[in-house]
């Protein structure tokens, strides 16, 4: 049977204001965006937003600012599809300097929601009250308030319960909104921003701040660790603020990059400030950073996404190396002794605080090299004792069976020596050579202890000393969400004042004490990832396993390092670390003849 091709027919009006809303508005996080922009467009000087939560949601939006308004006569249109004030030929693209253009947001917004506006320009005696469900006016009058305008939004995707079935949690959608609000902050620290949730204020800030006043706001615990930035080239400005290298994070959350002031995601902007940086922080890292670039709105291009998240520059190249150049001269005038990474085999990186003619800040580090061969490298006593203590730990197995059992596939190795103090050296009887890394095949035995420990009661103990976290509105926002998973896996963490919490007990396996360090990159995590409850569980165990395994750049003795090689053998997957890195590389004599050239 021959099937006939479908029927081709124009969707009706109302699916294609729906299919177009989705692509501007696709979680509560860009209704806050989009009317914060328009808001900031009107030339407002104090912007409030709140939230109202219900049943495990977010029910309500309200944004209130003293912007200029819209006549009472262009509301309507307004909401009209691709109806704007910004921009009248396509010529007025190159010229443009809001950060709204489309005409987009608020017809999609309403397309999606029931919304309110109340709106009052300064010239009018009176407001206008305006309320649109569904795309459909159901009011439109007179009232009073004050200058300016106020949008509320409620039952947001009422008519799309498909896209209400894939939201996150409600923990993770206020802390998506949460940090929005603080990059806006941040990026225009000259306007007022109020910030609630369920009439509880999360954060305000002050118009006239400069931008480390308002960092200092936000985030006190890290404002000291931050360094400006300035410097020009031409027509091209870049302003604002770097962490100092001691400063990192496990996502890029706090990496805010933003255009003619319009927050965008650019990979090649990020990895130009890492390139900066260089050696001073590892790969897998980013600083925290504030970068504001004024250029030309004709030498660049925001029309190339809905949202207008990516933007692309006519002289890509010349604004990449400029932000090299003046990242890598505020990190010089910070005192800190940068250095090129050496492509030399007999040099090695490391963390150390060495003599400069410079005079380095206390308690930041420099990186420096140093030959392998001017090192001595010798066990202090209190490492001894915390290797041996961490190796205990993974010996002691729940029962003398486990204990015994070998991988047969798992090659019998001698102890040779130990080199940059993170890889074991190892033989076998055939005259292969083996490299194993040290960290990485402890965490392989920790990680399998603690799968196996799971189902035990007895996993937490409390610090004799408390530590308090002193978190950003946004991790404050999430954490709630998470401290299910973290309890289970032995922590104890309680609220302690707004925007702050608690540690009084971390899992046993951890020591006497424990890094706040260790919660905050589970919070980052979470933040840039949304994964679930089983993925967290996940995350918990391999950090917690990174943490109580043998460092890198401990020193063992010979006894120690038999004690890893034989651990590793036991272990499930010997081959790979819990985070998927090897733990053990081989040579054989054959490969061996080969690289001497004697085959």
């Amino acid at each position: 049977m021959i099937k006939s091709a479908p029927y081709i027919k124009v969707l009706d009006e109302s699916i294609v204001h729906l299919i177009a809303a989705g692509e501007v508005v696709d979680r509560p996080v860009s209704i806050v965006k989009e009317l914060v922009e328009n808001a900031i467009d009107a030339l407002s000087s104090r912007i409030t937003v709140e939230l109202s939560t219900a049943h495990g949601v977010i029910s309500r939006i309200r944004i209130t600012d003293d912007g200029i308004g819209i006549p009472a006569d262009q509301i309507s249109t307004a909401f009209l599809p691709h109806a704007t004030s910004k921009i009248r030929t396509g010529d007025d693209l190159l010229s443009c300097l809001t950060l709204g253009f489309r005409g987009e947001a608020l017809a999609s917004i309403a397309a999606v929601s029931y919304v309110t506006m109340v709106t009052k320009p300064k010239e009018s005696e009176t407001a206008v009250r305006f309320r649109i469900t569904g795309g459909e006016v159901v009011e439109h009058t007179e009232t009073g308030a004050p200058d300016g305008t106020s949008i509320t939004v409620e039952e947001i995707f009422f008519n799309m319960p498909a896209r209400r079935k894939f939201l996150k949690s409600l923990q993770t959608e206020v802390a998506h909104i949460t940090s929005i609000l603080e990059s806006f902050a941040c990026l225009y620290p000259g306007i007022t921003f109020r910030y609630l949730v369920n009439g509880l204020e999360k954060f305000s800030t002050h118009g006239g701040s400069d931008l480390p006043d308002i960092f200092r706001a936000l985030y006190p615990a890290e404002a000291g660790m931050m360094i400006p930035v300035r410097g020009e080239d031409g027509n091209t400005l870049v302003t604002g603020l770097i962490s100092l290298p001691k400063l990192v994070k496990q996502n890029r959350q706090r990496f805010l990059l933003a255009v003619n002031g319009r927050l965008v995601q650019s990979p090649a902007m990020i990895s130009a400030v890492k390139r900066a940086y260089g050696s001073l922080i590892p790969g897998n890292v980013w600083p925290v950073a504030v970068l504001m670039l004024e250029i030309p709105p004709a030498e660049v291009d925001a029309n190339i996404h809905p949202t207008k998240r990516e933007v692309r520059f006519s002289a890509e190249r010349k604004i990449l190396d400029l932000l090299v150049r003046i990242v890598r001269k505020a990190l010089d005038d910070a005192d800190l002794l940068f250095l090129p990474v050496s492509t030399d085999e007999n040099t090695q990186l490391f963390l150390t605080d060495i003599s400069s003619p410079v005079p380095v800040p206390a308690g930041y580090e420099t990186i420096g090299i140093i030959p392998v061969a001017r090192q001595v490298c010798e066990a202090t006593l209190a490492g001894y004792r915390t290797t041996s203590r961490q190796l205990l730990q993974t010996r002691l197995q729940d029962n003398a069976e486990e204990e015994s059992v070998r991988d047969e596939r798992f090659p019998d190795l001698f102890w040779i020596g130990q080199v940059g103090e993170t890889y074991i050296i190892a033989g076998d009887k055939s005259g292969a050579l083996f490299l194993i890394d040290q960290h990485a095949a402890h965490e392989r035995v920790r990680y399998d202890q603690l799968k196996r420990q799971e189902s035990q009661s007895l996993k937490t103990q409390e610090l004799i000393a408390p530590v308090v976290l002193n978190m950003s509105p946004s991790e404050a926002g999430l954490l709630p969400s998470v401290l299910p998973v973290l309890s289970d896996e032995g922590f104890i963490i309680e609220p302690f004042g707004q925007d702050t919490w608690c540690v009084r007990g971390v899992p046993i396996v951890l020591g006497r004490y424990e890094d706040p360090q260790t919660v905050r990159e589970l919070i980052g995590t979470i933040l840039s990832e949304d994964e679930g409850p089983v993925r967290l569980k996940e995350q918990v165990l391999r950090l917690v396993a990174c943490r109580s395994a043998v460092k890198a750049g401990a020193v063992l003795t010979p006894e120690q390092g038999m004690d890893i090689i034989n651990q590793l053998s036991q272990a499930t997957d010997p081959w790979t670390c819990p985070h998927g890195r090897p733990t053990i590389i081989s040579f054989s004599c054959q490969d061996l003849a080969k690289m001497f050239k004697r085959v």
